[in-house]
């Protein structure tokens, strides 16, 4: 219930202070903060030749869908999959596909784990590493808030989801720490020898203070991506209400879907084909 009203809140808070998101009438992209890693030198490099510039907005993939289908902004960036009702009015662009990575801190002697154990870590029926043959230590259950698209793409691929009264709804442990963003879970796994988290493969950044965990022996590189042998991929995309897509949207869209850019993306480990 808490989680529920927490989204809520924070979503009319975003409906009514919209003026906040278009100032100088910049054209505003706003969603999945793992997308924005990707995209942020993108833009960077777009705004210093093109008018009107964009506007990043980092609030989480469904966060960002709300908006656009309230019409608050005409551009959303997802790091999931539409649901069947969002494409009864909304159209998707693939941006890239990615991985998402399980995160634990160097120090971890484990660094690799089944697809299974990961799930009884997050349902809460692990709670040492023991369990899974490492220290003697809690773990520290790192996930996202509900809006965003990683947490849907990791739930949805591990199962970790259960129907009440015809909905569907997160089975993650209560127990779990619930963080805002990409960063503050990098954060939280670097100081914490004990801790597991999930996050964007293509956003890990210096592996000298993050462990990337194979799941089932499997590394989320971009031929386990390609090849679909890594269980955790999803796609990067842009949201649009079918037929309504202006024009600056569009050159924007362009602009990534050009060779250069794909070169780009693929040299950042990202999946583009």
């Amino acid at each position: 219930m808490f989680k529920a009203l927490s989204y809520t809140t924070f979503i009319t808070g975003l409906l009514f202070s919209s003026t906040l998101f278009a100032a100088d009438n910049n054209m505003v992209i706003a969603g999945s903060t793992s997308v924005s890693t990707l995209l942020e030198p993108f833009i960077e490099e777009y705004n210093q030749a093109t008018k009107p510039s964009i506007d990043l907005q980092s609030i989480g993939s469904s966060a960002g869908i709300t908006m656009l289908e309230n019409n608050i902004v005409s551009l959303a960036i997802s790091s999931r999959q539409l649901t069947p009702k969002e494409k009864l009015s909304l159209s998707s662009n693939l941006i890239a596909y990615d991985a998402i990575a399980i995160i634990t801190h160097p120090d971890n002697p484990i660094n690799n784990l089944s697809a299974d154990n990961i799930w009884k870590i997050y349902h809460g029926d692990i709670t040492n590493w023991k369990q899974v043959g490492g220290e003697d230590k809690e773990i520290a259950v790192i996930t996202r808030e509900i809006a965003s698209g990683s947490r849907f793409s990791f739930e949805k691929h591990l199962k970790l989801t259960k129907e009440i009264n015809s909905f569907t709804v997160s089975d993650i442990s209560k127990k779990a720490i619930v963080v805002n963003g990409t960063s503050m879970v990098k954060s939280i796994v670097a100081r914490n020898p004990h801790a597991i988290g999930y996050v964007s493969a293509g956003s890990i950044g210096d592996l000298a203070q993050l462990q990337v965990v194979k799941i089932n022996g499997i590394s989320p590189s971009t031929e386990s991506i390609s090849d679909k042998k890594y269980p955790l991929s999803r796609p990067f995309l842009f949201v649009y209400k079918n037929e309504d897509l202006p024009s600056d949207s569009q050159k924007f869209i362009d602009y990534i879907n050009s060779k250069q850019s794909i070169s780009k993306i693929k040299s950042l480990g990202y999946v583009k084909e």
